[in-house]
């Protein structure tokens, strides 16, 4: 949850303060109630964490997740495993450049340096259109 990954993120920001640390946050679903009472409390709590422990942070909307899955991907109800597949594609897609070797934004210094202009804004959305025939 928010509370263990924040406490993760902070102590490996204490013991490597040097390394750069991209995160992958996904946010909750606005249109459902949730059966956790405090999750738009734990929500914020994570955020001034990953203002002050993250150098990137690529937001996920968990309401959007669910509707690509729904609407584009055609998963009348899509589970946690076909919405995290989802969020795995998205992972993977978006760090391509790391993995392989290129000509441009082959590590993350690179990557990141293009993308915030100001440490405090390091806050990115991502897009993805899925190719289904």
């Amino acid at each position: 949850g928010s509370g263990l990954g924040s406490f993760l993120l902070e102590r490996l920001n204490d013991r490597y303060p040097k390394k750069l640390v991209q995160t992958y946050s996904v946010f909750p679903n606005q249109e459902e109630v949730s059966d956790v009472v405090v999750q738009p409390y734990n929500s914020m709590l994570t955020l001034k964490r990953l203002t002050e422990n993250a150098d990137s942070v690529v937001v996920l909307d968990n309401t959007a997740l669910n509707r690509i899955a729904a609407e584009r991907l055609h998963i009348p109800k899509p589970t946690f495993a076909q919405v995290n597949q989802l969020v795995s594609t998205i992972m993977s897609s978006s760090t391509t450049t790391l993995r392989y070797p290129g000509y441009m934004n082959n590590d993350l210094i690179g990557l990141i340096a293009s993308l915030i202009p100001t440490p405090r804004l390091h806050f990115l959305m991502t897009g993805y259109t899925p190719l289904t025939a």
